[in-house]
């Protein structure tokens, strides 16, 4: 990547990142949920419903997100297998925290899960943002547009 890019990295470009990083996350909060009421309605019995449902789907939809962040929101040339395990560490993280506040207010405290799954959603989502475009996707990687990327899986090279 070249130095006038890195430069030219400013708040506004932050704030169109973030603005990316919504629309993609809502198509990313809409298939965890899915598999969150999936996994919810499966897990009938067990002690911590909401919590082993949240940890499940939470699990599953880091791995669409990953690859949906890489293409659209910050456009990463990063390498794939260490923006994928950057990605996985950050939100194993935010996982471990997420789940334990699922697992207090909705399973032990009594609190409505789909509300409290909509609270940890929306109250980890821009400390995933963050998290991710500087230590996943960092802006020294580099960046690739979506058509550019299209063209070489075209080609048949690996992005």
């Amino acid at each position: 990547m070249n130095e006038h890019r890195l430069e030219n990295y400013n708040l506004r470009t932050l704030a169109v990142e973030y603005v990316y990083f919504c629309a993609v996350g809502t198509v990313n909060v809409l298939i965890f949920l899915a598999m969150y009421s999936v996994a919810y309605s499966m897990a009938a019995g067990i002690e911590y419903r909401a919590a082993s449902a949240w940890s499940v789907s939470y699990l599953l939809s880091s791995l669409i997100s990953h690859s949906m962040h890489r293409w659209f929101t910050f456009r990463s040339i990063s390498p794939y297998g260490r923006s994928l395990a950057l990605t996985m560490t950050v939100y194993t993280i935010l996982l471990i925290i997420s789940t334990f506040s699922q697992a207090i207010l909705a399973d032990s405290m009594g609190f409505d899960h789909l509300a409290i799954w909509a609270l940890n959603t929306a109250a980890f989502g821009f400390l995933s943002f963050v998290a991710l475009r500087f230590i996943a996707f960092p802006m020294s990687d580099g960046t690739i547009s979506v058509r550019e990327r299209i063209e070489i899986v075209k080609l048949g090279r690996r992005s």
